[in-house]
């Protein structure tokens, strides 16, 4: 991969305001392709050490361009070597609006890419994984609250629940709270994985609605596999269901459109020479760059690793895998909803 010169101009962040779920202060870069997340060092050393220990977890992460100090010039680290070092100016206020959660009380950030930036309007789906949410020397108050809500929700019966969703109606983005997923029981939370995929009945037809789902269901399904295989504990960390909700953008990917093709001149027509050819993919890939990638059908991604260690000789989080195969019955049923 080429490499990319990245700016972050601190008087160009700006508050990130589309999330489905998480805590205040996320900020983005003006192109909005980057995300600059406040984080605890348990986060970056997890991001790290799963970058030269599970590289084939990583994949299932957002990518993790490095750090950064709030309030202070710094320099951004280049753990990838996908990106160059760039320089961070001094921040004035990054603090933030309209976030779904607390600030968290920290001085450092994490850089990720937005997981949202390669699709016209992102539908995302946050889905909080696991029946007990708190790592090992939690408060004692902030366990109880936390077991309660487990308690009541579908995060003590399933091991997951659903923490916050957007979904793009055509206008404007309808948003659900993590209030909205805590009225959800064992029972009925399939009609949340409903709500959030509704846009697939309108914009396609039932077998591609059948193949994008099951393509997401397979996924879930990678991310348990490799945690079967791997031994950590990942207390508060989600699923992160990404999928384009533009009913023409979605059509266009499933039927092909979406792809680059090469133009079949007509008969009085100069076909192309090679160096043309080579000049029109390197433009289209500069230009998918800037946009923030290839335009995508769906995502899947594992995010929130504050309370996330990798734990050999301890077993596998079998907290975690509960809630994966929970999510996984849900799309089965899903899925069967449009034979």
């Amino acid at each position: 991969m080429a490499e990319t010169k990245q700016a972050l101009d601190a008087a160009t962040l700006k508050a990130f305001e589309h999330a489905a779920a998480g805590h205040d202060g996320v900020l983005s870069s003006a192109a909005g392709d980057l995300l600059i997340k406040p984080c605890t060092q348990a986060e970056v050393d997890f991001y790290q050490s799963t970058l030269t220990q599970h590289p084939d977890f990583a994949e299932m992460m957002p990518t993790f361009l490095g750090t950064l100090t709030l309030g202070e010039p710094a320099q951004l680290t280049n753990p990838t070597a996908l990106h160059e070092p760039a320089e961070i100016l001094r921040q004035q206020d990054a603090s933030g609006t309209g976030q779904p959660g607390k600030k968290l009380k920290t001085d450092t950030a994490i850089v990720l890419e937005n997981l949202e930036a390669a699709f016209r309007h992102a539908n995302v789906l946050d889905l909080k994984l696991g029946a007990r949410l708190y790592a090992d020397g939690t408060e004692a108050d902030k366990a109880a609250r936390l077991d309660q809500v487990a308690a009541e929700t579908t995060s003590g019966s399933l091991n997951f629940r659903i923490a916050g969703m957007k979904v793009w109606n055509g206008v404007e983005y309808d948003k659900y709270d993590k209030l909205y997923g805590r009225k959800f029981r064992a029972g009925n939370v399939l009609e949340g994985f409903a709500t959030f995929f509704a846009g697939l009945s309108t914009a396609l037809e039932a077998h591609e609605a059948q193949l994008l789902l099951e393509t997401i269901l397979a996924e879930v399904a990678k991310v348990r596999h490799m945690l079967q295989k791997y031994e950590s504990r990942m207390y508060s960390a989600s699923v992160l269901v990404v999928y384009e909700g533009d009913g023409e953008a979605l059509r266009a990917l499933m039927s092909g459109g979406g792809e680059a093709k090469v133009k079949t001149p007509m008969a009085d027509e100069r076909a192309p020479t090679e160096a043309e050819v080579k000049e029109s993919v390197d433009q289209e890939e500069e230009e998918e760059e800037e946009d923030g990638g290839p335009p995508v059908a769906f995502k899947v991604r594992v995010i929130d690793f504050a309370h996330a260690e990798w734990t050999p000789g301890e077993g596998p989080d079998e907290n975690v895998l509960k809630g994966l195969n929970s999510i996984e019955d849900q799309l089965d049923d899903l899925i069967a909803r449009f034979d």
